[in-house]
């Protein structure tokens, strides 16, 4: 998405393999024991060590992390935790349900999706904290484009956050337990139509809700973003790995996922400035 006390607003100071770390299969080992479990003799086993919420790498070096597929977390699970057994999947979503189902045992994902995974599944699953890595999130233009609506876009982000609205979507969005409905965003373009590639699975940035509509913080922005700039816009749903090549290549114009600025990625696309300032962190099935 790597895609985060909640992250600072950018107010307040607010995936093409060619971007990512190493790819590999771990297999099922080294899971803990389920809090109340039994163990051989009969007693009731300790719960996992991070039961108080407290995140302690070593505690993580046996146990089998849920990767997005294409993600920078790949490398911060390798550098920052030390993990050695990986299974990969290709959304936030699908990892949250491999660890439910007890295929992992935690994953690595930002903050805010964390907090709501974790407000969702409040009996199984658990934020650590301190944060493990610190990340900026930007939206992916194509080079192709030269900057111009790379450009377009920081003007528009500027704009908001001056008015207030960026502070007003943040706190809807992200600072609140319930997801709201999207806003009345007309839009009466005189410009060309804009293909904005993001996923359908990721709270509370890109997800579909109750009627199977794309909706969330990245989504409404995106139809904020042509609306102030006369573009109309259709909004392309894909699996994370796809997605930076899909910008690279031209296919899309611009995209967004949560997706953490890097130097190797900056080769290949145009980042925007951050349009969101955050942290991973360790969510754990308790």
């Amino acid at each position: 998405m790597k895609a985060p006390v909640m992250c600072t607003l950018l107010t307040a100071a607010v995936a093409m393999s060619v971007a990512l770390a190493g790819v590999g299969c771990g297999k099922d080992s080294g899971k803990q024991d389920s809090a109340g479990a039994k163990d051989a003799a009969g007693k009731t086993a300790v719960g996992p060590k991070w039961a108080n919420g407290a995140y302690d790498k070593d505690e993580f070096a046996d146990k089998t992390l849920a990767i997005l597929d294409g993600s920078t977390f790949d490398a911060v699970a390798r550098d920052k935790v030390g993990a050695k057994l990986y299974k990969y999947y290709d959304s936030r979503g699908k990892c949250m349900d491999a660890i439910l189902a007890g295929e992992a045992d935690g994953m690595l994902v930002e903050e805010p999706v964390a907090r709501k995974f974790a407000a969702q599944h409040p009996d199984s699953l658990i934020v650590l904290y301190p944060k493990v890595d610190r990340e900026d999130y930007a939206n992916l233009f194509c080079k192709k484009d030269k900057g111009k609506m790379r450009d377009e876009f920081n003007a528009f982000l500027k704009e908001i956050t001056a008015s207030g609205i960026y502070k007003e979507m943040v706190q809807r969005w992200v600072d609140t337990p319930d997801s709201p409905p999207m806003p009345e965003i007309t839009l009466s373009p005189t410009k060309k139509k804009l293909v904005f590639a993001t996923s359908d699975c990721d709270l509370p940035f890109s997800f579909k809700d109750g009627s199977g509509a794309i909706v969330g913080f990245d989504i409404e922005m995106a139809m904020r973003f042509a609306q102030a700039n006369g573009y109309g816009i259709e909004v392309k749903v894909m699996a994370f790995p796809d997605i930076i090549p899909a910008v690279s290549a031209g296919m899309i114009d611009f995209a967004a996922n949560l997706i953490a600025i890097t130097e190797e990625r900056k080769g290949v696309v145009d980042f925007s400035e951050p349009v969101y300032f955050g942290g991973t962190v360790m969510l754990a099935r308790k």
